[in-house]
């Protein structure tokens, strides 16, 4: 995740503006691949609880490690009582309309954490054994230049929804110049990203970008099947120039997209001296995001003193680290692990985004 887009030189008033922008700036190849739809109530808000497999594909082919056929052996019957606790609610119980759902099987979560190459404290397989999202999560971070407040950032958490047949989390970021700093460079961006559930890697991210010198779309799928990314890039500058982008490029398996990477992050156990690793793919760059706990520190917030952990990522391409500047990033010392400060030190500054508010999302209930 970037704090930099309010870092621009120019002069300008308002969003760069263009009357066919609209259709210039679509992705319908993108479109028709990505297949997004709502989950049932009682699973698009639970923030907990087993994975649940839906109707289509198999767990996520070259996100899972392959595991060898099982010999058959005598294993021990399941009580008929067992069985009922572990079977999809029948059909004609459910809603009209609604698909009828099944259990993960056991070969599809392995007990096992991979990459190798990551830290398996607090997980169960893929997942961590405590959930730090909830549906509904809002963070609202300010974000400043020079002690000068340029805008805010907002995270939110959203409702499940079901992403090319496999229930996902839903992650939305906007970022919003306030009314000084757009008088120097006006800023309304945003973006969406979807991470299947169960894996906990990314299937898409869309960036939304209307600013003062460009308006810009970008979309970038990963197919898992093929072990492959592909990005469409399309961008009008303030003379009404149209640039467009496509490419293609192999991802590593578990690999996280930029806007996911510090999401991740709060899957991990923290505490100082502790060291992560895990990988990201961008724009043709297979990186390696690794991270230091450096320290525990009690930080001052609107929302009171909070107890945090700091981290210092760093990125690395082909075993050699990208200058990129120090960046801090300052998380809740609890199981939720808030972003809650990040302080970017580039060549004529720091940017720093601080928190404002938190809201923590719909907790689960005991018995779910």
């Amino acid at each position: 995740m970037s704090i930099s887009f309010l870092v621009c030189g120019g002069c300008a008033s308002s969003v760069l503006k263009s009357g066919r922008s609209q259709e210039i700036l679509k992705h319908d190849e993108f479109d028709k691949q990505l297949q997004v739809s709502e989950l049932p109530p009682e699973l698009s808000a639970s923030g907990s609880g087993l994975y649940v497999l839906l109707p289509g594909p198999e767990p996520v082919p070259g996100a899972s490690a392959p595991h060898p056929p099982k010999e058959k052996t005598d294993e021990p019957k399941i009580s008929k009582q067992s069985r009922k606790k572990r079977e999809p609610p029948p059909v004609e119980a459910q809603a009209p309309g609604k698909e009828p759902l099944a259990p993960a099987s056991a070969e599809a979560v392995s007990k096992v954490h991979e990459p190798a190459l990551e830290d398996g404290e607090g997980f169960v397989g893929r997942r961590p054994a405590i959930d730090p999202f909830q549906v509904g999560e809002k963070l609202t971070l300010e974000v400043s230049y020079f002690g000068v407040s340029g805008g805010e950032m907002v995270l939110e958490v959203r409702p499940f929804v079901k992403v090319n047949g496999r229930k996902s989390y839903h992650l939305v970021g906007t970022a919003k110049s306030n009314s000084v700093f757009s008088m120097f460079y006006a800023v309304d961006d945003w973006f969406e990203t979807f991470i299947d559930y169960q894996t906990l890697v990314p299937s898409s991210y869309a960036l939304h970008v209307k600013e003062s010198k460009q308006l810009r779309e970008t979309r970038c799928l990963f197919d898992w099947t093929k072990m492959q990314a592909t990005f469409w890039d399309k961008r009008i500058d303030a003379e009404q120039k149209v640039e467009e982008r496509k490419f293609e490029w192999e991802i590593q398996q578990y690999a996280q997209n930029i806007f996911t990477a510090s999401h991740y992050l709060r899957n991990f156990q923290l505490r100082p001296g502790k060291k992560l690793a895990f990988l990201v793919a961008h724009e043709k760059e297979n990186l390696t995001v690794t991270g230091e706990v450096l320290r525990r520190e009690k930080l001052q917030t609107p929302m009171g003193e909070l107890n945090t952990v700091v981290l210092k990522p760093k990125i690395e391409l082909n075993g050699v680290f990208k200058p990129v500047g120090d960046v801090f990033v300052w998380l809740t010392d609890d199981e939720r692990k808030y972003i809650v400060r990040i302080e970017s030190k580039i060549k004529i500054g720091t940017v720093v985004a601080s928190l404002v508010s938190i809201q923590p999302g719909r907790a689960p209930a005991a018995d779910e």
